[in-house]
């Protein structure tokens, strides 16, 4: 049998090597100028799978702003020194969903090594399989595609994900390409809920815009979960 000293510098080694492994360094956000591709519309319908697959086009509705607003509450009742919001750019998103084999993107709760919550978004194909990224968008920067993986591990919610199809952000941008806000929320029955918005320069916390409604009844993991 080693002796102690050496088992525990072994053990020391692997924790070192497994934070390493998940450590990454966040790339800065670069702006872009890209409109959303309005050929999305058209090549809708060949992406949007079986009618009884969670994930196709059609997933996610518009919700009254009364509603959304009561779920806030319950949400800022609960956890009332966490973050609100997460914002993500329009031209991140455009990238995502501008993929052939893209019905819709998945929003997955993620949490970095300092405990910040994060919505990170990736796409996702008819067959609910995640379509692989070099990257992934953060509201403070890029990060890897391993790196998002180890976030996403460190979330230990009841609900990981949230799924909306191609057509929640066609009516998001129905006036125009502009970044979306999603805001945390807890429904009546006490689950997580992402209720998403438009941001504008008169509103940049997208409420004026969602006066009327938010994007939500998405299709949440579990029980739909992409592979």
């Amino acid at each position: 049998m080693l002796p102690k000293s050496i088992l525990k510098k072994a053990a020391l080694a692997i924790a070192v090597a497994v934070a390493y492994s998940c450590s990454d360094q966040v790339i800065p956000v670069e702006s872009s100028q890209r409109t959303v591709a309005n050929t999305e519309a058209s090549n809708s319908t060949a992406r949007t799978g079986s009618s009884s697959s969670p994930f196709n086009v059609a997933v996610g509705a518009p919700i009254e702003y009364t509603t959304g607003e009561r779920w806030i509450d319950n949400y800022t009742k609960d956890y009332a020194s966490q973050s609100k919001t997460y914002s993500i750019k329009a031209d991140a998103l455009n990238k995502i969903l501008s993929n052939k084999k893209c019905v819709g993107i998945s929003l997955a709760y993620a949490q970095d090594f300092q405990k910040k919550l994060h919505v990170l978004p990736m796409g996702v194909d008819s067959d609910g399989k995640i379509i692989s990224s070099r990257m992934v968008y953060t509201q403070n920067g890029d990060i890897s595609w391993k790196t998002a993986k180890c976030w996403i591990s460190n979330y230990t919610g009841p609900v990981q994900s949230h799924f909306f199809g191609q057509n929640t952000f066609q009516r998001l941008w129905a006036n125009g390409n502009a970044d979306v806000v999603i805001t945390y929320a807890l429904d009546d029955n006490n689950n997580p809920q992402l209720l998403l918005a438009v941001a504008t320069p008169a509103s940049p916390s997208g409420k004026v815009s969602a006066q009327s409604k938010f994007e939500d009844a998405s299709a949440a993991c579990p029980p739909a979960c992409p592979k």
